[in-house]
């Protein structure tokens, strides 16, 4: 059986500081393994419970705490390597340096990271589908399936594959954030 998520009142300043002991460790692991930056990691930390302590009394938030947080921690990460890409990017100009291989090593790594946390998001959700609809999406996106091949390993219609595969195209479209899309394509284009 699944616990029982423990509540915040962040407008108490007691359970805001229960709030932080929680999850500072894991939000700085999150930073951390993405970063390798110690103190950048440690100053997103801070930012993020900075942040929500000043937006106390106004934020909303739909989600578990914890995914929040973990979600404000991974745009953390990604804002970090826009400021460090956007640096960089500058100083090669600044240089005329931008045909340096070190260059598209960076590039990758910086996209590496938010194809691993946009990896993670989808895998979240399509944990979430309904028992067939997983079964169907793992097979035409992971075992590279077709549609008449998914039909005859499962023993049901190709319309009803297709079916499930819209359906869960649709929940990722709709759950995953369009800002990763926008930054991969920045970093693309």
């Amino acid at each position: 059986m699944k616990e029982k998520a423990r509540t915040y009142n962040l407008s108490d300043y007691s359970d805001f500081k229960s709030l932080y002991r929680d999850f500072w460790k894991k939000l700085y692991a999150i930073c951390y393994s993405k970063t390798s930056n110690k103190e950048a990691s440690e100053d997103m930390v801070q930012d993020i419970f900075i942040s929500l302590w000043n937006r106390r009394n106004k934020l909303v938030i739909t989600s578990s705490i914890e995914h929040y947080l973990i979600k404000s921690a991974k745009l953390k990460v990604i804002d970090y390597y826009r400021i460090q890409s956007s640096a960089k990017e500058n100083n090669l100009l600044e240089c005329n340096l931008c045909e340096h291989p070190e260059f598209d090593k960076e590039f990758l790594q910086q996209n590496e990271a938010l194809y691993q946390f946009l990896e993670q998001d989808v895998e979240l959700i399509v944990s979430d589908l309904p028992c067939q609809c997983q079964k169907v999406y793992r097979l035409s996106r992971e075992e590279q399936m077709s549609t008449t091949e998914i039909a005859d390993n499962l023993n049901i219609s190709p319309k009803t594959v297709k079916n499930h595969l819209t359906k869960a195209l649709g929940l990722i479209r709709k759950n995953i954030p369009s800002f990763y899309a926008i930054t991969l394509l920045h970093h693309l284009l």
